[in-house]
């Protein structure tokens, strides 16, 4: 079972900056997961919501600003909201990189991003399935993470149409016979947002493939396949 860094070690770390993500490198964590948002001038940053009013100290809609204006405000301790080229610059050939497409303009962005760096082993996840889509029109080798709270009959269905190799759900959804199912249908499941030891060994013995989690450091030590 893989073991994903939400948005970084974001439980050490304020979420979505790159000491976040360069703590999950240290801890040889499997993989990251991070979101993304374009500016104003088009350029992917890498934070969660749709406005920089929660994770920084400044407020305004992300698209309503220029990476300039973006790139001075405080993302916690001093940190700044990324782009996802410094995010990369960090974590390729050391991890896989969970790319959560925010909204599906970001989509065309991302994959220009991603080109420029051989070394990087990436994914894409959204739930935004037109972007999804998107993205396999433009490459038939992209591995593609379907999001979603459950295991829905239309959730198989994106998946098995555009070759998805995982439905990655919301844990608390997830039972032992919905992995079984989502198998007979040549996908596999994946979860977000695990911290608690139990719950990730019961996740782990019935079959979810990776888990997304705050805390990289403690999952890593019981459940890290490397």
């Amino acid at each position: 079972m893989a073991i994903y860094a939400h948005r970084g070690a974001s439980i050490e770390f304020p979420e979505n900056t790159l000491a976040a993500f360069q703590r999950a490198v240290d801890l040889g964590t499997a993989g990251v997961e991070l979101d993304v948002h374009l500016s104003r001038d088009g350029v992917p940053v890498v934070i969660h919501d749709e406005s920089v009013d929660r994770t920084t100290n400044g407020s305004g809609k992300i698209a309503d600003l220029t990476l300039a204006e973006i790139q001075v405000l405080d993302a916690g301790r001093g940190e700044k909201v990324p782009t996802l080229a410094e995010v990369f610059d960090i974590v390729a050939g050391k991890l896989k990189v969970d790319i959560e497409v925010k909204a599906a303009p970001a989509a065309a962005a991302v994959l220009l991003e991603v080109a420029r760096y051989p070394t990087l082993d990436w994914l894409i996840s959204s739930f935004y399935w037109d972007a999804l889509r998107y993205v396999r029109e433009q490459s038939a080798t992209a591995e593609l993470w379907v999001l979603w709270p459950s295991a829905t009959d239309e959730a198989i269905a994106v998946g098995r149409e555009i070759g998805a190799t995982v439905l990655n759900l919301e844990y608390s959804t997830v039972t032992e016979e919905q992995v079984k199912r989502v198998a007979a249908d040549g996908l596999r499941i994946g979860v977000w947002t695990v911290n608690d030891l139990t719950e990730a060994k019961w996740l782990r013995d019935i079959g979810v493939v990776a888990i997304c989690t705050d805390d990289p450091a403690r999952l890593n030590e019981v459940f890290a396949d490397r």
